[in-house]
């Protein structure tokens, strides 16, 4: 019986598809839901900016008051591409995550999960995310798959390969 779901949950479309899979799941099956985030520290400056750029991310920012340390006239895109101060980046990146954990608990609610709480993680994506399937006691992990190709896949690994070879729970990828 699958009483407690982990779900790895970073904003982008694959993941928003399997918020909505670990919330049907946890409603059908009256199953605790945890939504994970691990923060995106240590990424590259430019990296982290692609992702926020491509993940409509940065929107998210905005409306989360980061005009209050983001230097007069930059976006907080242009902070990220310009490798702002750490402080500053450490904000945002925070900022960008309590966003996106609140979202997704609003959303898992609204569809029908009654049992949702959220965490914020900072480390290595694919260790934290076991880690807090292990500490949670969870049954199952739901993650998003960013779809990389298989050869790229195979050469550079990826968070969702990774978790779904070594985490000791059912593991439930979603495109």
């Amino acid at each position: 019986m699958i009483g407690k779901i982990l779900m790895a949950y970073d904003g982008s479309d694959n993941g928003r598809r399997a918020l909505d899979v670990a919330a049907e799941l946890a409603h059908k099956m009256d199953a605790e839901l945890m939504i994970a985030h691990v923060l995106m520290h240590g990424r590259p400056a430019k990296e982290l900016a692609r992702m926020a750029e491509i993940e409509h991310m940065v929107k998210v920012a905005e409306g989360a008051g980061t005009t209050g340390f983001v230097p007069s006239g930059a976006s907080p895109y242009e902070l990220l591409a310009a490798g702002a101060s750490e402080g500053n980046s450490l904000r945002l990146t925070t900022a960008i995550g309590e966003q996106l954990t609140a979202y997704a608990k609003d959303r898992s609610k609204e569809m029908g999960a009654r049992k949702v709480e959220t965490i914020m993680l900072d480390g290595d994506y694919a260790d934290e995310i076991m880690d807090a399937a292990d500490d949670y006691s969870a049954d199952m992990i739901v993650i998003g798959s960013r779809g990389l190709g298989t050869v790229r896949g195979t050469i550079l690994g990826s968070v969702s390969q990774k978790v779904v070879h070594h985490a000791a729970q059912i593991v439930a990828t979603v495109k």
